[in-house]
């Protein structure tokens, strides 16, 4: 997840409840507002944290020193950055994002800002939710609160869907965008959210939002841990069904009407079979980006499609001459990725990643998108998922049993915690092979 304070709210005199005016810093979580918090808030945040997990803080970012005059503009604004860059820092231990005191008190700061911002507006104790799958049919989960998070939501949906317990890890919430009948990534869900809440901000902004409840991994062969059970089955078809649509335009293929004959025949375990033969089964696919071409160094428009444990950038072809769809492909596996990070300006988001080359060189490799946050968030579950099976391998613990958080696998962070940096220097995940033979 990338956290981020763009810019803050001032609060006169007249409108504060103690009658003193402040300032209040508007905390972004993946370019979307989250909450709004004093500095004395996010001051008694880091002193709780600071006793609660006083080893996982010693290497955060220092948190900007109280001061007993009041800020000018510029000093203000110095805080912002500063505080930006403590929050940044932190969400990058899982220790610290996974505690259920980070969770209740990002939870709590989203409901006060929300409750803040009700002007003559009053809302029902409690709600009825509609959760989409990927097929758009609708689930109506009744007798929610505002203020419920996302675990609770998540346990109400598959509750109501009949799903056992052992198949939960496989699936988590996500916010899609409904465009011209077309459902597109924006973001997993967060455990610190009212989904609620967060559909409402979006709404306001005439974002067309809603929940999707779909799968969560990575890792293709956990396909045969569902096929078999009919409800997991059913998802699992769904699934392969949107993948299906969403690539069928990049990717010409012969399958495509053996797929449809296997619909018709409610043929659905042969449809899932199939259908993971196709070149993008599995795969985000994410449209309107932009990267500089390895050979020509031209920055090129291109697809970016995110899955199989790589980074897929598919440049296109501007060649009218040229039929085919793409020029040239780019792939970028995780294993060879070092570390990555998200940045924001005015002028662009891109992410940005240190990538293995060849034997010994390592080189920077930027791709240009606004849903760099959720490339970041995917690339750190993968990574989540690679470790994560390491240790399955080796201890036999199953995945269910390693996501009893379902944040650990759904969350991403900016860059790689430091646990994670040591597990690349000691070899377990960090290629320092000879590098991609294509690049």
């Amino acid at each position: 997840m990338y956290f981020s304070i763009p810019d803050t709210t001032d609060i006169s005199a007249k409108r504060s409840s103690n009658q003193h005016a402040f300032t209040l810093f508007n905390i972004h979580v993946n370019g979307n507002h989250h909450c709004s918090l004093r500095y004395s808030q996010l001051r008694a945040f880091n002193d709780e944290l600071q006793r609660l997990f006083p080893v996982s803080m010693i290497n955060i970012q220092p948190f900007p020193p109280k001061k007993f005059f009041n800020l000018s503009l510029r000093e203000i604004d110095e805080r912002r950055i500063l505080l930006e860059r403590y929050l940044q820092s932190v969400v990058q231990h899982k220790s610290l994002i996974s505690s259920s005191y980070f969770d209740d008190f990002f939870l709590n700061a989203q409901r006060e800002t929300f409750l803040s911002e009700l002007v003559n507006k009053t809302y029902p104790e409690k709600i009825n939710f509609t959760i989409y799958l990927l097929n758009q049919h609708k689930i109506i989960i009744e007798n929610l609160s505002l203020y419920d998070n996302t675990s609770k939501l998540f346990d109400a949906c598959a509750n109501k869907i009949q799903l056992e317990n052992e198949y939960l890890s496989y699936f988590s919430l996500f916010f899609y965008e409904l465009k011209n009948n077309q459902l597109n990534i924006i973001r997993p869900l967060f455990s610190f959210e009212s989904p609620y809440l967060s559909l409402e901000k979006a709404l306001k902004l005439n974002e067309n939002y809603c929940i999707v409840f779909k799968k969560t991994y990575w890792n293709l062969n956990y396909d045969f841990k569902l096929i078999d059970n009919r409800r997991t089955r059913n998802l699992l078809f769904i699934q392969s069904q949107y993948d299906i649509e969403q690539s069928e335009d990049l990717y010409p293929s012969d399958i495509y009407q053996q797929l449809n004959i296997l619909y018709e025949n409610n043929s659905f375990k042969e449809y899932i079979l199939l259908s993971r033969t196709s070149k993008f089964y599995g795969y985000i696919i994410l449209q309107q980006c932009s990267i500089n071409d390895l050979i020509t160094e031209k920055l090129s428009q291109c697809i970016l499609t995110i899955g199989n444990n790589e980074l897929l950038c598919c440049i296109i072809n501007d060649d009218k001459k040229n039929t085919n769809l793409f020029t040239k492909e780019f792939s970028f596996k995780v294993t060879r990725i070092r570390c990555w990070k998200v940045n924001c300006t005015k002028q662009n988001v891109n992410i940005a990643f240190e990538y293995l080359i060849k034997k010994d060189t390592l080189q920077w490799i930027t791709i240009y998108t606004e849903q760099a946050a959720l490339v970041s968030t995917c690339l750190q579950s993968m990574v989540d998922e690679i470790l994560a099976n390491k240790v399955v391998t080796t201890s036999s613990i199953s995945i269910s049993d390693l996501s009893n958080n379902r944040s650990n696998i759904t969350n991403g962070l900016t860059t790689r915690t430091k646990s994670d940096l040591d597990r690349l220097n000691n070899n377990e995940l960090f290629d320092k092979g000879d590098g991609d033979d294509d690049l």
